[in-house]
């Protein structure tokens, strides 16, 4: 889904014009949780982590591996909203709420690009601290 198409809340406010076809294909694979998808911008020397914990996955199959396993991800059917920190465009990631609907706040996205995919993948899992200084709400009630 083009970036345009998204709902307001969803879509960024600027997009650098080379980044705007990766950013395009990362927020429909994450958002529909399409492993294949996200292999395929994600560099295989790629490196994904997750302060606080000390959790360091390398490689594009190591890391679409690790979202899915060892069973059904709390993140499938996420939502990303977009937001900048330390000037680069970022995500706002809400999760599901399956016992009280809609969707609420679970990591700061940053990501790194090199030579047209992600060399870099960060969640911050501080949203509770992180979204109130991003503007970020603290629950959505959208079905998108």
């Amino acid at each position: 889904m083009p970036l345009a198409e998204l709902p307001d809340h969803q879509r960024p406010s600027s997009v650098d014009p080379e980044n705007a076809e990766l950013l395009s294909r990362y927020v429909d694979a994450f958002q529909r949780y399409d492993m294949t998808g996200l292999l395929a911008i994600i560099r295989e020397d790629a490196v994904m982590t997750m302060p606080p914990f000390e959790l360091w996955v390398q490689g594009n199959a190591d890391i679409t591996t690790w979202m899915v396993q060892p069973g059904p991800s709390v993140c499938a059917g996420s939502l990303l909203v977009p937001v900048r920190a330390n000037g680069v465009l970022a995500w706002g990631q809400y999760k599901p709420d399956p016992e009280r609907g809609g969707y609420v706040p679970w990591a700061l996205q940053v990501h790194e690009e090199s030579g047209g995919a992600f060399s870099r993948m960060t969640f911050f899992l501080d949203a509770e601290r992180l979204f109130p200084l991003f503007g970020l709400k603290d629950r959505i009630f959208d079905d998108r």
